[in-house]
């Protein structure tokens, strides 16, 4: 009955709720209508005010009316329009020269936010709250500019008492309890109803509540009384005033609540009386029989069986009765059938290999079997410490987690063994089973099965499996990625769907006759892939025989090693083949010629080759242009020999070709002689024309070089003869060049042995002024006193220093011996300077000590200006590189050049009005014959007066007669150097003999 009671309660309910959903939009609707109608009034109000100042701005009285008193007009709108306390007018820069209210003092409102809108926007404006200074009282103003031809000459304003604003309102037909607030554009009150004591201009927030917004808002007071709450704006351009409404709805909503308390106290007293009339026929209809139904069940846990009185009971108890007497007798046949089944179980367990516990949820041993547990009475007794924490754990996860099962491993001395823990939950009791497997045997199979399967996978190498006959029977992942064919498609199918067509059938015949004969087979076949690419693979094929020796299964397992061949053969490619023009290079060369010399009384001619001036093509149409001209004769000469001899090039400019089964030197002579045919033809560079010629040396094997080093040595030594030969031709190698070679190689180790050793002297040949014969100058000359050989020129290790940097510390040693000599010849009267030789090679190189040498005669208290540095034209011919530069900076630093060997090379004017040179030096050679060859003579009095000319002053070296010495005077030389005056003399010599001067003078 309160099941049926409860429909037409919900329905009351939901009856209430919709009526008083009903209320709250009527009152909502009530407040809009309301609030509009104010709003309306208000809006009229402020046009009419609008109205009322653009009428009286358009007025021509206005402006005919004297500045000294209010126009009449003025008046007379005071008279009609009573809300307003006065009114007045301004000039434009916001003087008040007229007020209907008498002022106390002058006023200016050009402060006032009205004001400057009205100015600003050239129309009417509506101000806020303010204090008038006219009539001292809270008041709004409005203002209206007034124009004559577009020139604003005056703005008439209207000032409205709040507190008349607020009586305003207080004549609305309004519900009691309405409130009514209007704010300015700031959101201070300026009117309200019902007038208040709190003061006007106060922020609205004060009693407006801040969750409310432009649209309709029902929200509770801190009374908890209910409310709408509405605002409206009132808009004018540039200002705004606002409307806001409160209207409570309480007396609607209480009635509606009593309504709703009436009918849930009805609907609660008729729930008590149903429920006790229930309790009664509850009583007779169930409680008596449940108690016949306990004792009953009473007796059948006892295992007896006890007749229910039906008689009394309803229906449905009664059928349940006779349900009960027949389950009763059918559980007591089944206690019987159970007893059996558990002797049948016990059975079955002492037959198990398993270990068996039954525990309870605190892992309490309740029964136990098998002779790991037996006999045991705690798991601590049976299993480490973190198996029981973990085992109770499990117990205690038993209604969530009924089964669990882990493994967990056993080490004593002999063995390692794995068990396995089962733990499951008897059922509807709080007690588990646990079981205890040995499964040692089983994990270790699992571990060689997962890891051939792991390895069988996961290999990189491709691994297929076939019958002794070839069809596919598996393949691991690495077979499809390789191949392309999935697993799938490969199986049932033999090895050849990736056969390539590569190799000839003799190929395979080998192959499966070395699986017949050995089973196995290993090496490098080309197969193809799916999509029909080819690739390379490494194959290893292996037999796997039955119990009676019979082929039973192959397996195969191969790699891709494309990239591998491609890498080999590009790593190969750029070890001996030249990238420029695709020629073998001096590698391949090497191999080459190893294998000739290899072969028994084998004879065959090497020809190096090298472009003549071929740095000049790179300096004057580039590097770009170069290799061009290289391609194009490696093409050309390719071409030409490629039937009889094989081309390389082993770097540079240079080529060298092979020519094989070469008898004698007139063959190798005559491919010379056509090779430098073919170089002779133009080239053509893009849009350049290119004429080379080329210098060829030739070696023969075996006569000129027993191995490939010495060979390609030969044939260098030969090609660097014909340069000096005179370039475009060839030259043979001889014996003569390899003792040439063989003593350079001795003189230039003898030469590192002599630095080491101190066999190099410095000997000073004077240089005497040619009028008084006076020595002021020497030249530090440099010799090497050998142990053996004696005195070595000059000219014979100073070529080769330069050639292998040697000359800088040669370079040193003179410096140093000058130095000394300086040092030591400072006390005398005449003030000596000394000239060293300075190699081109000291001023070109990278790292040189020439700008250091000013620093050293620092330390010795001399200056750079007792050193005269004589250099070659060569140097001067170098340009603006890096030997001008340091050149230049020696200068700077006080150093004087000498021109050796004047005449004998450019003799450039040029450089010698470029470069401050302070001395020209002639060539013995000119000197030599100055006696009885006029024209030398003349060369000599040319060179002098040039020298003069230019400001240099000059030395004649080489003079070696008394005639030679007058002639040279009478044209005017300045010094003079040579064996008439003295031969070069070692140091202590020459500063004895220095010192005998200086004594005689």
């Amino acid at each position: 009955m309160l099941l049926l009671s409860l429909p037409g309660f919900t329905l009351i309910l939901a009856l209430l709720f919709a009526q008083r959903a009903d209320i709250l939009h009527i009152k909502e609707q009530d407040a809009i209508f309301y609030a509009n109608q104010i709003a309306t009034q208000q809006r009229v109000e402020i046009a009419d005010t609008q109205q009322l100042l653009e009428q009286l701005a358009a007025n021509k009285q206005l402006l005919q009316s004297p500045t000294s008193d209010c126009p009449q007009l003025l008046h007379h709108a005071k008279l009609l329009h009573q809300e307003f306390a006065n009114f007045g007018l301004a000039t434009p820069s916001g003087r008040v020269f007229c007020s209907l209210h008498p002022l106390t003092a002058p006023i200016s409102i050009a402060d006032r936010a009205y004001f400057l809108q009205a100015v600003t926007t050239q129309s009417f404006s509506i101000g806020e709250y303010q204090q008038d200074r006219s009539v001292h009282t809270a008041t709004l103003n409005f203002a209206q500019p007034v124009y004559e031809e577009n020139q604003l000459k005056m703005v008439i304003f209207a000032v409205r008492r709040l507190t008349n604003w607020s009586e305003s309102l207080s004549h609305l037909p309004l519900p009691i309890g309405t409130r009514v607030m209007i704010a300015d554009n700031f959101a201070q009150v300026v009117a309200e109803y019902p007038y208040s004591d709190k003061p006007l201009g106060r922020p609205v927030s004060e009693d407006w509540p801040s969750n409310v917004s432009h649209k309709v808002s029902i929200s509770e007071d801190k009374n908890g009384l209910h409310h709408v709450y509405l605002r409206l704006p009132l808009e004018q351009p540039e200002s705004e005033l606002n409307i806001y409404f409160d209207f409570p709805f309480d007396d609607a909503l209480h009635e509606v609540n009593r309504q709703f308390a009436l009918i849930l106290v009805a609907f609660l007293l008729a729930v008590c009386f149903l429920i006790w009339l229930g309790r009664q026929q509850l009583r007779n209809t169930l409680l008596i029989p449940l108690q016949d139904f306990s004792n009953a069940i009473g007796a059948l846990t006892q295992g007896k069986a006890v007749k229910i009185e039906q008689q009394s009971m309803p229906r449905e108890l009664a059928d349940l009765a006779e349900h009960f007497e027949r389950m009763a007798s059918i559980r007591i046949t089944t206690e019987h059938e159970l007893n059996r089944k558990h002797a049948e179980i016990n059975t079955l367990i002492n037959a198990l290999p398993d270990d068996f516990l039954r525990l309870d949820k605190q892992a309490n041993i309740l029964d136990q079997h098998g002779s790991r547990v037996t006999g045991r009475n705690a798991l601590s007794d049976i299993f480490p410490t973190h198996i029981n924490i973990r085992i109770k754990a499990a117990l205690a996860l038993l209604q969530d987690k009924p089964n669990t099962v882990f493994e967990y491993a056993h080490k004593d001395k002999s063995q390692n063994t794995v068990f396995e823990i089962r733990i499951h939950k008897i059922a509807d009791i709080d007690e588990a089973i646990l079981i205890m497997r040995d499964i040692s045997q089983k994990k270790q199979q699992e571990e060689a099965l997962n890891l051939a399967a792991l390895t069988y996978n996961n290999s990189s190498e491709c691994m297929v499996i076939t019958d002794a006959q070839g069809y596919i029977l598996d393949t691991n992942p690495a077979f499809s990625k390789i191949t392309g064919y999935a697993q799938h498609e490969a199986i049932g199918k033999t090895t050849s769907i990736l056969s390539s067509g590569k190799h000839d059938p003799s190929f395979y015949e080998q192959l499966w006759r070395s699986l017949i004969t050995s089973g196995k087979w290993q090496g490098e076949i080309i197969n193809k892939r799916k999509n029909g690419e080819f690739y390379t693979e490494w194959l290893t094929i292996d037999t796997v025989y039955d119990e009676h020796g019979e082929p039973y299964r192959r397996v195969g397992i191969f790699a891709d090693i494309t990239d591998k061949k491609r890498k080999d053969e590009q790593l190969w490619r750029q070890s001996h083949i030249d990238e420029l023009t695709d020629l073998p290079n001096r590698t391949s060369l090497k191999k080459q010629l190893n294998t000739l010399f290899g072969l028994p009384e084998h004879k065959f001619a090497v020809l190096l080759l090298d472009i003549d001036h071929f740095k000049d093509i790179n300096d004057t149409l580039g590097h770009y242009y170069g290799d061009l001209l290289l391609t194009q004769i490696a093409q050309r000469l390719k071409k030409a020999t490629e039937s009889f001899a094989r081309l390389t090039r082993i770097g540079g400019d240079e080529f060298v070709l092979v020519y094989d089964n070469c008898t004698d030197k007139s063959q190798a002579i005559a491919l010379a002689e056509q090779i430098l045919t073919e170089v002779k033809a133009p080239f053509e560079l893009a849009d350049e024309t290119c004429h080379i010629a080329a210098s060829i040396g030739i070696a023969l094997a075996p006569q000129d070089g027993e191995n490939t080093e010495q060979l390609l040595k030969a044939a260098d030594q030969a090609m660097y003869k014909a340069k000096q030969l005179g370039r475009n031709g060839f030259a043979l190698f001889s014996s003569e060049l390899r003792e040439q070679a063989e003593q350079r190689i001795i003189l230039l180790k003898d030469m590192r042995q002599a630095l080491c050793a101190n066999q190099f002297v410095m000997h000073f040949q004077p240089i005497v002024s040619m009028q008084n014969r006076a020595i002021t100058k020497a030249e530090a000359l440099i010799r090497w006193l050998h142990p053996t050989k004696g005195m070595i020129s000059p000219a014979n290790f100073i070529p080769l220093a330069e050639e292998t940097q040697l000359i800088h510390q040669l370079g040193e040693f003179a410096f140093t011996q000058a130095v000394d000599v300086l040092k030591q010849t400072q006390h005398l009267r005449t003030n000596l300077q000394l000239s060293i030789n300075v190699s081109p090679v000291q001023f070109s190189a990278k790292h040189t000590t020439l700008l250091a040498w000013q620093g050293q005669l620092a330390k010795h208290q001399l200056t750079p200006d007792m050193l005269v540095l004589e250099i070659t034209e060569g140097l001067m011919m170098q340009g603006e590189g890096r030997s001008q530069k340091r050149l230049t900076k020696l200068i700077q630093q006080g150093f004087s050049i000498a021109l050796d060997d004047f005449g004998t090379g450019y003799s450039s004017l040029a450089y010698l009005k470029q470069m401050d040179t302070e001395f020209i030096k002639i060539d013995k050679r000119f000197v030599d014959g100055i006696e009885h060859n006029q024209d030398d003579l003349v060369l000599c009095e040319t060179m002098i007066l040039m020298a003069h000319q230019l400001g240099l002053k000059v030395i004649a070296e080489g003079i070696e007669t008394a005639t030679q010495h007058e002639l040279l005077k009478q044209a005017g030389c300045d010094f003079g150097q040579g064996y008439f005056y003295s031969k070069p003399l070692p140091m202590e010599s020459f500063i004895t003999f220095l010192t005998a001067q200086d004594a005689q003078h």
